[in-house]
């Protein structure tokens, strides 16, 4: 039997816009490479990974330097390809690149005339929670999943509480959506030293202790809610703790800064770095906090969280969603809809601090570790061979 071929598109991996999805594309591969470098040694069948890119984003592919990953060029710029994905307009891909398993991993596919595919949606944010969204993504996600969705052999997302979001909401067969979580590096997410934590502080101009806040500047995180617990606590510890907001700025947000400036003329400690924070920079930042703080109304998994456990910080997050999946027993989940609850469980947590943290440090490596790209990357190419037969 020929070898499977298994096709991904990879146009968010090489977005200038690095964005979570393109992390969870990037983890999800190097867990595949390391898979087929390991069936060298124990004789596995495992398929040929070629990922499809915009002609002019070779050099961009070829800095992730994947051992076993190839690629294969469209022929078209990602400005084009992407608007015309984006439009729905994309010739079918295999007439293109060949008979294959075909994996899209954003939420919309590419037309197939001859291949069977595999989909990965992270959250029905866009269904469930429109308010949260922006609404012209929303619309154009709620016109071409459901259509994905029917052309795909499998649905994987990427927590059970999501699996059951999509069963629910598509009437789908639970087998037919298995779940890939994200995971962390161990060899980059891990407790950072005294001395690159300040030389990350000095380069983003950050001063002091901080609570830290890691998520996009968008409705669904909740932000507001976050200033507002900030600006409640004790001036003892609003004097010594900053509020670190660290984030690109997304969509429906002019209240939310304006809810900020209006907090800082007050006299508030509430801060962002001075540029954008580089990928290689977070694990410093967020090990120079004092706690991560994470109010989201909903998530499809919640990775700053579980970023935060492994580098053993101290983690407040909402019992929605997936976090609770996320953040196990090792952070502090509290109901988000009691804002009153949070000013507590800041103020009790910052009063004891020595304690949480020194649990943070033993129990939050320990629940990243629950999750690996390994494992995750398995599941995906389990998937993409089930589709296949």
């Amino acid at each position: 039997m020929a070898r499977q071929k298994v096709f991904v598109d990879g146009l968010g991996l090489v977005d200038g816009h690095f964005s979570g999805i393109g992390h969870y594309i990037l983890g999800v591969l190097r867990g595949i490479d390391d898979i087929i470098d390991e069936s060298k040694y124990t004789k596995e069948e495992v398929p040929e990974v070629v990922v499809v890119i915009p002609r002019d984003t070779v050099a961009k592919f070829k800095e992730f330097g994947f051992k076993h990953i190839g690629y294969k060029k469209f022929p078209l710029p990602f400005r084009y390809m992407a608007a015309l994905w984006h439009r729905g307009k994309l010739p079918p891909l295999d007439l293109w690149c060949g008979r294959g398993t075909y994996i899209f991993p954003r939420f919309v596919g590419i037309p197939l005339l001859f291949s069977k595919s595999v989909l990965i949606v992270y959250d029905l944010s866009f269904e469930l929670h429109r308010e949260y969204s922006d609404e012209g993504n929303a619309l154009f996600l709620s016109k071409f999943v459901r259509k994905s969705i029917g052309r795909s052999k499998k649905v994987v997302t990427i927590s059970r509480n999501a699996q059951k979001e999509i069963t629910d909401f598509y009437k789908l067969p639970k087998a037919r959506v298995p779940v890939a979580y994200p995971a962390t590096d161990p060899g980059t997410f891990y407790r950072r030293s005294q001395e690159e934590i300040a030389d990350v502080k000095r380069k983003y101009g950050i001063e002091g202790n901080y609570i830290l806040a890691l998520s996009n500047l968008e409705p669904r995180k909740n932000l507001g809610t976050l200033v507002d617990a900030y600006c409640q606590l004790p001036k003892t510890i609003t004097d010594k703790y900053s509020l670190l907001l660290v984030g690109v700025t997304g969509w429906k947000t002019e209240a939310l800064f304006d809810h900020i400036v209006s907090k800082v003329n007050e006299g508030y400690n509430i801060t962002r770095p001075a540029k954008y924070v580089l990928d290689k920079d977070r694990p410093a930042i967020i090990s120079g906090a004092a706690l991560l703080v994470y109010p989201s109304h909903y998530e499809g998994f919640g990775m700053p969280p579980l970023e935060a456990l492994a580098c053993g910080v101290p983690v407040i997050a909402a019992d929605n969603s997936s976090l609770p999946e996320a953040v196990g027993s090792a952070g502090t989940l509290i109901d988000i809809d009691k804002p009153e609850l949070l000013v507590k469980t800041i103020k009790d947590t910052l009063g004891d601090i020595g304690q949480v943290s020194a649990k943070a440090l033993r129990e939050g490596p320990r629940q990243a570790e629950k999750f690996s790209w390994a494992k995750s990357a398995r599941m995906v190419l389990d998937a993409a061979k089930e589709a296949e037969s």
